[in-house]
């Protein structure tokens, strides 16, 4: 349900983001970006 919801409320472009997001966060958080 929560995964559906999310997929409602962010396309799964952004979803795709945030897992790259994370990721760079991972990587280098002192380089992260909001």
């Amino acid at each position: 349900v929560l995964s559906n919801d999310i997929d409602l409320l962010h396309p799964p472009a952004e979803l795709e983001k945030r897992k790259h997001k994370l990721k760079r966060l991972v990587q280098s958080p002192n380089s992260f970006f909001m």
